[in-house]
This record gives structure tokens, sequence and C-alpha cells, in this order.
């Protein structure tokens, strides 16, 4: 039960400590010229509340039924790590003006996203199937990314 709390914390601080050190509200990056299917683009906030959670359970889930004696440290610092380029994102794009930059980190924990689920599914399918929602949005959200540095060309690379 101690564990649960203490990853819960842990993923909570990930999530967001990104938004601590940006708001995507800067004008600079509500500036940018966006595709017009963004139709959406008030849910992302809830798309991304919704994909934490299924991955904090993710990993509650791994590390519930692992055994005691081989707990998932690597799995677990693979988790740390999507957490962490998953909450740079939006000080890369806004403080640092790099929409390159973003899609690149975007991309990386789009791609561990994939190789956490097949690795955490021996131990557990429903943790596996947990990262379905972060594995379909990272791809929208790194293609997005794309399109805004096509849409803004010379601005933020």
């Amino acid at each position: 039960m101690k564990a649960r709390w203490i990853i819960t914390a842990v993923s909570a601080a990930l999530f967001f400590g990104g938004s601590l050190f940006t708001s995507l509200r800067d004008p600079w990056f509500q500036g940018l010229q966006r595709p017009n299917w963004l139709t959406f683009e008030f849910l992302i906030p809830f798309i991304w509340i919704f994909i934490w959670i299924c991955t904090t359970i993710s990993a509650i889930l791994v590390w519930e039924k692992s055994s005691k004696q081989s707990r998932p440290w690597l799995l677990m610092g693979m988790y740390a790590a999507i957490a962490i380029l998953t909450s740079a994102y939006s000080p890369i794009v806004v403080e640092l003006r790099s929409l390159f930059g973003g899609m690149i980190v975007g991309g990386l924990a789009t791609l561990m996203v994939y190789i956490l689920a097949f690795l955490v599914k021996p131990i557990s399918r429903t943790a596996s199937w947990l990262f379905l929602p972060y594995a379909i949005w990272g791809i929208i959200g790194t293609y997005l990314t794309w399109v805004l540095i096509q849409l803004n060309s010379g601005v933020g690379r």
C-alpha cells in the first residue's frame, strides 16, 4: 500500500513539475500558427491528465505484481524517464522556443512508451494496455509538433 502512494506522489511531482517551469499560455506559443484541424486544443490538458493516470496505475501494477526479490527498478526508471521527457516538452518548446526540441523529446518519450509496454507485458497485461492512450496520443502530439514546425518555419527551430 505504501508503494502506491510513493509512486503516485513521484508521478504527480513529475507531472506538475513541467508546468511549474512554464506555461503554454505564453504569448509566443499562443501566437504560433496552428493547423485548421486542431479544434480540440482545449481538451489537451484533460487528455494528458488521463494519460498520466493510466501510466501511474501501470507503474503501480508492475511494482505490485513483481516479486519482492526482483523489484523492477529498471522499469521504474523507464517510467520516470518517460515522465521527465514528457514534462520537459513545455519548457523546451516555450522557454527555449524550440519546436524541434519538443518534437524530439515527445517522439523519444513515445518510443520509450512502446518499448516499456512491451517489457511490462509479461508482468501485467493490464499495465501494458494502460500505455495505449499514451501510445496513441504520443504519435498525434509528435505529429502536431511537426506540423507546427512546418506552419511556423523559421520560428522556434
